[in-house]
C-alpha cells in the first residue's frame, strides 16, 4: 500500500514541526547559570537579561576587592540568574508548543 502525495506531506510536515518543537533546556540553562550568572539566559537568547547579568556579576566581583562588599550581591545576582534562565528556558519551551499546535490546527 503505497501513500499518496497528501499523506507523504503530512508526514513531512509532522517531521518538521517535532524538529521546531525542540526548545532550550530549562536544566542546560539552570546548569550555564550556575558556572556564570548570564550565560543561561544568553543560551536562551536572552541577550538584555545576559548582559545585565554579565554586568551585575562584574561589578559584584570589582566591589568584592575594592570594599569587600561584594559578597553580599554575589549570591542574589547568582540566583536570579538561575531563576531568570530556568524562566527565559520554560517559555522558550511553550512558545514552541503554541507554534506546533497552531500549525497543526
Amino acid at each position: 500500500m503505497a501513500l499518496t502525495n497528501e499523506e507523504k506531506r503530512k508526514i513531512f510536515e509532522e517531521e518538521k514541526l517535532k524538529k521546531e518543537m525542540k526548545g532550550k533546556s530549562p536544566l542546560i540553562a539552570i546548569i550555564l547559570s550556575l558556572a556564570i550568572p548570564g550565560l543561561g539566559d544568553l543560551y536562551c537568547g536572552s541577550w538584555v537579561k545576559a548582559l545585565i547579568f554579565f554586568a551585575l556579576d562584574f561589578l559584584a566581583f570589582i566591589l568584592l576587592f575594592a570594599m569587600g562588599i561584594g559578597v553580599f550581591l554575589f549570591a542574589p545576582v547568582w540566583l536570579c540568574g538561575i531563576i531568570s534562565a530556568w524562566l527565559s528556558a520554560s517559555k522558550s519551551e511553550k512558545r514552541k508548543i503554541k507554534k506546533v499546535d497552531r500549525a497543526l490546527a
